[in-house]
């Protein structure tokens, strides 16, 4: 590496940071890692099995899928930085509608269709496409220190929301997901203000046919698709499988907090291991730990939560740098935005049904053991599905 007076991660510092701080109060953060707290409050108060409380993660993250390809192709044509501005702020107003005017299931799950309609450029997206603008070299660990972000709420979130709503109930905890967007998202835009984008331009947008048609687009699709079932559905569920086990919402909350913490390491190794090895190889391996790591819970109970919580965190901090890095790979920069937004509804779709699926297995069982069973099965799939994947060319 370079001197840290000319390489390319200390030229691009304010792309580093003002993306990290974007993604960290984001939709993928501050959303996704609360879900897991509201389930067991919103279920308790309106009478909600577990799998009716997990359909707000089925709900939002479906509607965030159908946005992911209009925001990919907007940010083509309007820059980055408009998009993540714009959905910041509705995605604190979003919060603060659930704090408002959830009344029942069906507001409920109103609510967050349009909260996920609305903030799906909050998601890593746009600052995944100034970060592919601004690195080449180092492109994989640039990656994997703006997306760090999502840690940033992964370890913020359990450890300080779930005593909070605990004490303050569900409605407060979402006004202080309401606020923490809202007093964040002016860093973002005075950091990320005069940086570099991709050419905003306005192509011809590649049909869906020529995108599968492009070698190794099905398989990426199919094994992102898969990972997020196995990744997203237990993250989702993992504080209630602690409560469950007779764990109290602040210990809960601390164990969660692992998932943050090794998010962040495994973002950084990945981004370092994909600019020195096979893309391919990487995301065999990355996979393979992970299923291994969650069938080792489904047979160990609480003795392996702290493992788990590890292991489950290297995953969720490394597949969305694999999607942004691999799709640089394979498709041209003019249109990164366009189908790595199809490539993450992709990714949503998996997210979506993981929570749904891990929930009715628990209403079926009683318990999460065959639902992490069916994770580690699914990520082993992945893995064979990666090391089977073509190199990809450099499309830049």
């Amino acid at each position: 590496m370079s001197s840290l007076t000319d390489n390319e991660l200390a030229k691009g510092w304010r792309v580093l940071a003002g993306s990290f701080i974007g993604v960290g109060i984001g939709v993928s953060s501050l959303y996704f890692y609360s879900l897991g707290v509201f389930i067991k409050p919103l279920a308790a108060e309106f009478g909600w099995s577990r799998g009716q409380a997990s359909l707000g993660a089925l709900v939002g993250t479906a509607c965030a899928a159908l946005m992911s390809p209009v925001i990919g192709r907007i940010a083509d044509r309007a820059g980055s930085l408009k998009v993540a501005i714009m959905s910041l702020l509705l995605l604190a107003g979003g919060f603060a509608a659930h704090a408002v005017l959830v009344t029942g299931l069906t507001s409920f799950l109103a609510v967050t269709a349009l909260l996920s309609l609305a903030t799906a450029g909050s998601s890593p997206l746009p600052y995944t496409r100034l970060t592919v603008a601004s690195f080449d070299r180092h492109r994989g660990l640039a990656l994997g220190l703006v997306l760090g972000g999502t840690g940033l709420g992964a370890i913020l979130i359990p450890r300080f929301l779930v005593p909070y709503v605990g004490a303050e109930g569900w409605r407060a905890g979402y006004l202080a997901l309401g606020l923490a967007a809202l007093a964040g998202t002016p860093f973002v835009a005075l950091l990320l203000r005069s940086v570099p984008d991709l050419a905003i331009c306005k192509p011809a947008p590649l049909s869906f046919a020529m995108i599968r048609q492009t070698r190794g687009f099905l398989s990426l699709a199919s094994m992102f698709l898969l990972a997020a079932v196995a990744i997203l559905g237990t993250v989702v569920q993992f504080v209630p499988m602690l409560t469950d086990a007779g764990l109290g919402p602040e210990e809960a909350g601390g164990i969660a907090a692992l998932i943050g913490a090794s998010a962040i390491v495994g973002r950084l190794a990945i981004g370092v291991l994909l600019d020195r090895l096979p893309a391919n190889r990487v995301s065999a391996g990355l996979f393979a730990v992970a299923s291994t790591g969650l069938f080792l819970m489904s047979q160990g109970g609480m003795a392996m939560a702290v493992p788990g919580a590890l292991i489950t965190g290297v995953a969720v901090g490394a597949e969305v740098d694999l999607l942004s890095f691999l799709t640089s790979r394979y498709f041209p920069k003019p249109a990164f935005g366009q189908v790595n937004g199809i490539l993450y509804a992709v990714f949503l779709v998996g997210g979506a049904l993981g929570p749904y699926i891990s929930g009715f297995l628990y209403d079926l069982s009683g318990d999460y053991g065959l639902s992490l069973v069916l994770a580690s099965t699914l990520l082993a799939i992945a893995a064979a599905i990666g090391w089977l994947l073509p190199p990809p060319y450099d499309a830049a």
